[in-house]
């Protein structure tokens, strides 16, 4: 168990660096139009791919976050983990989706996704939105239960702060994304680092 929670710490780690990448390095070259032409692109296809694996990695840190703390935070912790992992679980599916599904459909079938997509109460975008909620909702009440520990609470306050800056920011486009992934993937980092020297002593 010792060497899967540095694993995990370090998957953690790479997760948090890769998002910021992505962020800087591929989301500002997405074409601008409709979702269908976004989605038809190779940076596209590039994009989700990288999010499908950052989303992966963060699968396997929480497991190794959650075996580490062994129990330590209590029943609200363990609902925290468990909403956590669901949201982090179904949001892989998402990206994995988009990646290899969604991307499709945009190249041959574009009116059709177009349709789909601009209904939010259709399953395309509404499994998609149930995905994004349940992860800030389970990642929310995680970063709330390490701010007990003097040893995580760095990472829970830049998490905390993060995630609603992904909304807050979504009106800045490709910056804000950039902007909530550095504050975020900073917090994934500082846990990582803190799960490693941890077990490594």
């Amino acid at each position: 168990m010792t060497a899967f929670v540095r694993w995990s710490g370090l998957a953690f780690c790479v997760a948090a660096v890769t998002t910021l990448a992505l962020n800087v390095l591929v989301s500002p070259h997405l074409p601008e139009g409709a979702f269908a032409v976004v989605a038809a692109s190779p940076t596209y296809f590039l994009r989700q791919c990288i999010a499908a694996v950052v989303a992966l990695l963060l699968v396997f840190g929480l497991v190794g976050l959650q075996i580490s703390r062994s129990g330590s935070g209590g029943a609200f912790g363990t609902l925290a983990f468990v909403l956590a992992l669901v949201g982090q679980i179904t949001l892989f599916s998402v990206e994995y989706g988009q990646a290899f599904t969604v991307h499709d459909y945009a190249l041959y079938a574009p009116n059709a996704l177009n349709a789909a997509m601009a209904d939010p109460h259709r399953p395309l975008a509404l499994g998609a939105l149930i995905a994004i909620g349940v992860f800030f909702i389970g990642w929310l009440l995680l970063a709330i239960s390490l701010l007990g520990s003097r040893q995580t609470r760095s990472s829970a306050i830049l998490i905390i702060v993060g995630l609603p800056l992904a909304f807050a920011t979504k009106g800045l486009g490709v910056y804000g994304g950039m902007v909530a992934s550095l504050v975020t993937g900073t917090g994934w980092l500082l846990l990582g680092l803190h799960m490693m020297r941890q077990r490594a002593a």
